[in-house]
């Protein structure tokens, strides 16, 4: 047996050697086929090509690198809530609207356009009422390395910042124009493709310092409103009401978002007077809750039942009225502890409300 399987391996290999000592494949090179031109008969005209498909002269010479644009195009980034970029536009030009943050617009415009070369340390000129001229921007490339790192200039660029308002003054053009530049190599030069890259590059620089002004005054807008607009009062019936300053459509729709939170469950509606009929279930302890430590919502101070929500329209917004099933106001001790159950239930589901 000891002899056996050494002989077996062998014989093995032998009838296997076609798998392990393989011969070079050869490969046989062919001709491409080509296409004849057409033959146009005497008397009559060839058909026009279109010549969007074809290989650019340059290309099929050989050009290279930045000759030949192989890196995507850069876009205009209207990222500003107010911006917008016209479709086929040639200029490397951005427009801003007017909104009620940006108050009058040219005006916040020229602040934020000065407010940036400022902070960037870039030297700026006013040359007419809406062109200003900017110093040397440069840019540098990290050199080095750990202790010895460095930043080495690889290029400066001018550029040319014109406003463009239109006559209705709710909307400004801002484009930007490279003027001047300079690679840290002397004997090398920008190409137009390269032109084009540097002046979108530095257009959505500035639109991005727009954008966070802009979204800074949205947040110092919205921290001045209150949270809730919800509050108590009674109406010309001396009855106990909760009041949004909310108008009526709002207000029926973004009740309806507090329904589940509230364990409430329309049963009907009257779309016509404003008002739900709806189902108070108390709700259990949720298992994932407290599993998850989630804080729980408490729970509406009323009994289980039928009731209805009836909203009416008045001079300060919407008045929400809590009725039982036959259609009697809530007194003033409930509605006052229903309030405070549906101020968290608005804080937790973050409706308008």
């Amino acid at each position: 047996m000891q002899y056996w399987i050494p002989g077996t391996v062998f014989a093995t290999l032998l009838l296997s050697g076609c798998s392990l000592w393989t011969a070079p494949e050869t490969t046989k090179a062919q001709a491409a086929p080509t296409v004849k031109e057409l033959a146009v008969p005497a008397g009559l005209k060839a058909p026009k090509t279109p010549a969007q498909y074809d290989i650019p002269a340059r290309v099929a010479g050989g050009a290279r690198g930045e000759a030949v644009e192989l890196r995507a195009p850069m876009q205009v980034l209207a990222v500003a809530t107010n911006a917008r970029v016209e479709e086929d536009d040639k200029e490397v030009r951005v427009f801003f609207e007017r909104t009620e943050f940006t108050g009058d617009l040219l005006p916040f415009l020229t602040s934020n356009i000065n407010d940036f070369f400022t902070e960037q340390q870039i030297e700026l000129t006013k040359t007419s009422d809406n062109s200003w001229q900017s110093g040397w921007v440069s840019e540098y490339e990290e050199t080095g390395w750990w202790w010895w790192k460095g930043q080495s200039l690889t290029q400066q660029s001018r550029f040319k910042v014109d406003f463009e308002p239109r006559p209705h003054g709710r909307t400004v053009g801002v484009k930007v124009q490279l003027t001047e530049h300079k690679y840290a190599d002397s004997a090398e030069r920008i190409t137009p493709i390269a032109q084009r890259r540097e002046e979108v590059h530095f257009l959505n620089r500035l639109i991005d310092k727009v954008a966070t002004v802009e979204l800074a005054r949205i947040q110092e807008a919205k921290a001045r409103q209150p949270d809730v607009l919800l509050t108590r009062a009674t109406n010309d019936k001396n009855e106990a009401v909760l009041l949004t300053s909310q108008p009526l459509e709002v207000a029926w729709a973004q009740l309806e978002l507090l329904f589940e939170h509230l364990s409430l469950e329309v049963t009907d509606l009257n779309r016509t007077d404003y008002v739900y009929y709806v189902t108070f279930t108390k709700p259990e302890a949720g298992f994932w809750s407290a599993l998850w430590g989630e804080e729980e919502l408490p729970v509406l101070p009323i009994a289980e039942g039928e009731y209805q929500l009836a909203l009416s329209k008045t001079d300060k917004g919407t008045a929400i009225k809590w009725r039982d099933k036959e259609g009697n106001a809530l007194d003033q001790a409930t509605i006052d502890a229903i309030y405070e159950v549906v101020v968290a239930a608005i804080r937790k589901s973050k409706v308008e409300l």
